[in-house]
């Protein structure tokens, strides 16, 4: 199972905002397909997928404020 976490986007930065997720649970990704839209204070930035396989889960449903390094969903490499 691989973590989607929110990355570092900036020195200073340290939460971010789920604006939009633009994938369901059970679709299939592949690497560097767009998963979700993230806003911080200076920037909106497409977090895209490190890994082929199916998005198993969802953690932080869009609106929701999140620290950066968070888990916000889970990819299953092995489906």
């Amino acid at each position: 199972m691989h973590e989607i976490r929110i990355p570092k986007l900036g020195m200073d930065t340290t939460e971010a905002e789920v604006k939009t997720w633009l994938v369901n649970v059970g679709d299939r990704v592949d690497v560097g397909a767009p998963l979700l839209e993230v806003e911080t204070e200076k920037a909106e930035v497409v977090i895209e997928a490190e890994v082929a396989g199916m998005v198993r889960e969802i953690r932080a449903p869009a609106g929701q404020v999140v620290p950066i390094g968070d888990i916000v969903g889970l990819i299953d490499d092995q489906a």
